[in-house]
């Protein structure tokens, strides 16, 4: 065994005791979910040392380090998980690749998993050590491509990651670096431009680069980042991990990740867009094996939803807004197969359009509520526009009454506009708008805030009585006559109203009255199956 190998494996020795202290940092608050697991014996093999793991944001694809290799060698393994679940027999990497571990755990994924990033300092290289990747072409790697300018410099660049949707990274950029370590580094931030190429990298603020802050994380939300760094007051020795959240204007002051900190390094985590687990190397049955350890609530980064679309025909426009205040998160037309990507974050519910080039074209809409954490991180659409025909039946998704109210809400609007346009691009075809309830309740009393709506329903009661006038024949016989009840009932089919309200925003817009017609229904159903549908047909 080499010198340089005998080094690389004494830096994986780590007592047995962060192992024991990782697993007491939790609190029984978080036992509703598994605090600590491991990944599969095919990744953690018993007899194997593995470390140093980087999950894609997707959290397909995962790449790490084994010494399973000639000589006890230390290499790169690529793992996926097709089904989301299982994780396939992990392949050792092409010799391309792992000639390209000079920067030894300086390596990430691309945020679909089909581009590796490493650290190297090849002798054609801009500088000292350099970014460069390596991408998935069907069963194959390419050579190692040198990322350039203006990532890359005459200094040391390295341990690159890339925002959800490609539009940001950061890397670090250090006065010195060797194969296991580096020295006075800062983390660097760019954006890519509209033509694609990036932006002068600039500096994150001071309280982030206090002197060597390393191997940045930005996590699926594109506010939460996770670095390392030696130059804190709080840390627990070596280098520990640290968290800062951006807010829109400004980054947060960073506090220490001691669910996971040691006295030893921890630098080298990931974390998949659901950001629920952090991943990380722990000691091991021989010296370390892999684990992904769940995240406190408090410090918790948000999930994130990502939404592949396809659409026909591709000369379409792709529009997000956030419901509840009506900004716009994402507008852009897909590529020229029809496919786009949109990222979500949790906590607010999104109004998503496709939107034709023609107006007398159909259109797609699907509202998302992300307000909880129970979502799919991938969501698959597929929509097909085309020229508005009899028979039709376009559903407003998108459309919704306030609680308990025949008023339209704010987010409506959306939805509506597009009907609106639908409508007017077809001046010759006539339109049933129709609004069903599913979930009909009524009661003799007010019982439920649900209940808004009351008729009368009028009773005939017959009532006996007895002839008492003197001068009638048939006094004292017992007769019966009808007497008329009113009972008044409560029920919550507002349907009528509501059908009204969206027909008048439709003419306050410019719809002909005659090219509109309306319809309601109101069904009985159980509570959990309570929904309202908003429609309009072509007759």
């Amino acid at each position: 065994m080499s010198n340089l190998d005998r080094s690389l494996k004494s830096l994986m020795r780590i007592e047995i005791l962060v192992l024991l202290g990782l697993c007491a940092c939790f609190t029984n608050d978080l036992s509703a979910q598994a605090q600590l697991r491991k990944l599969p014996a095919n990744i953690n093999h018993p007899t194997i040392n593995v470390s140093g793991p980087f999950i894609n944001l997707d959290g397909n694809s995962l790449i790490f380090l084994s010494d399973y290799a000639d000589d006890d060698k230390i290499v790169m393994y690529f793992s996926t998980r097709i089904d989301g679940v299982n994780w396939k027999d992990p392949v050792m990497l092409p010799k391309t690749i792992n000639n390209g571990l000079n920067f030894l755990k300086g390596y990430t994924l691309s945020p679909d998993g089909k581009t590796i990033y490493l650290t190297n300092s090849r002798s054609n290289g801009l500088g000292g050590f350099d970014i460069y990747k390596v991408e998935q072409r069907g069963n194959f790697w390419s050579e190692l491509i040198n990322v350039g300018l203006p990532l890359n410099s005459k200094g040391n660049d390295g341990s690159p990651v890339f925002s959800a949707d490609g539009t940001a990274v950061y890397f670090m950029r250090c006065e010195k670096m060797t194969f296991d370590k580096a020295e006075g580094c800062k983390l660097m931030m760019s954006k890519k431009k509209p033509n694609g190429e990036w932006d002068e990298p600039a500096e994150l603020p001071a309280m982030i680069n206090t002197g060597n802050s390393q191997t940045p994380r930005i996590m699926g939300d594109g506010e939460t980042l996770l670095f390392s760094s030696d130059k804190f007051s709080q840390g627990k020795g070596g280098m520990d991990l640290y968290m800062t959240r951006w807010n829109g204007l400004a980054w947060s002051a960073p506090v220490p990740m001691d669910f996971v900190n040691t006295s030893n390094d921890d630098q080298f985590v990931s974390a998949t867009s659901l950001g629920r687990y952090l991943m990380k190397d722990v000691p091991g049955p021989r010296k370390s094996e892999i684990i992904e350890v769940i995240f406190p609530p408090a410090i918790k980064p948000k999930a994130t939803m990502k939404v592949e679309g396809l659409v026909t025909p591709p000369s379409s426009f792709v529009a997000v807004f956030n419901q509840k205040d009506q900004t716009r998160i994402f507008n852009g037309k897909p590529s020229s197969s029809g496919s786009f990507i949109v990222y979500l974050n949790e906590g607010n519910k999104y109004d998503l359009s496709i939107d034709p080039e023609q107006d007398n074209y159909t259109f797609y809409s699907k509202a998302f509520d992300l307000t909880n954490d129970k979502f799919a991180q991938i969501e698959k659409i597929s929509a097909i526009l085309k020229p508005l025909a009899h028979g039709d039946e376009i559903e407003l998704a998108g459309v919704s009454f306030k609680p308990n109210s025949i008023e339209l809400t704010p987010a409506s609007n959306q939805e509506l506009r597009r009907a609106v346009r639908l409508i007017k691009g077809n001046p010759s075809l006539n339109f049933n708008l129709d609004i069903t309830l599913f979930g009909y309740l009524q009661d003799s009393v007010q019982s439920d805030a649900d209940l808004t709506e009351e008729y009368a329903d009028t009773l005939k009661i017959p009532i006996s009585y007895t002839i008492t006038d003197s001068t009638s024949a048939d006094i004292g016989k017992t007769m019966t006559r009808d007497s008329l009840v009113v009972k008044k009932m409560y029920h919550n089919d507002r349907t009528p109203h509501q059908s009204l309200e969206v027909a008048n925003y439709l003419m306050s817009q410019g719809v002909p009255a005659k090219n509109i017609s309306l319809s309601h229904h109101a069904i009985a159903a159980l509570p959990e199956n309570k929904k309202l549908i908003v429609k309009i047909s072509v007759k």
